[in-house]
């Protein structure tokens, strides 16, 4: 299957999540075998982006762009957005 159909067998090719704190642990397999081509996170939670960071990199992701957002300012708390594509 060519890396333009994969994700399209589905009918998209794009995932957008944007979990609570706690993750997005229990869909991430489900995400995974959708196979989109980019899947962006965005995340307030450090520890939780990088669990499920590793799930996609292990399924043949990569990071191809990190931001760092500035959504509460004056806190220590900072947004990050990844967005992750599959490896050919």
């Amino acid at each position: 299957m060519s890396q333009s159909s994969r994700g399209r067998k589905n009918g998209f090719d794009k995932v957008l999540l944007d979990p609570a704190r706690a993750g997005a642990a229990g869909v991430m397999q489900q995400i995974i075998k959708l196979e989109p081509i980019r899947i962006v996170y965005v995340s307030c939670n450090p520890a939780t982006l990088a669990r499920d960071s590793e799930a996609l990199l292990k399924a043949g992701y990569t990071i191809a762009r990190l931001a760092m957002l500035d959504m509460f300012p004056h806190t220590g708390h900072l947004e990050s957005m990844v967005l992750f594509s599959r490896v050919k």
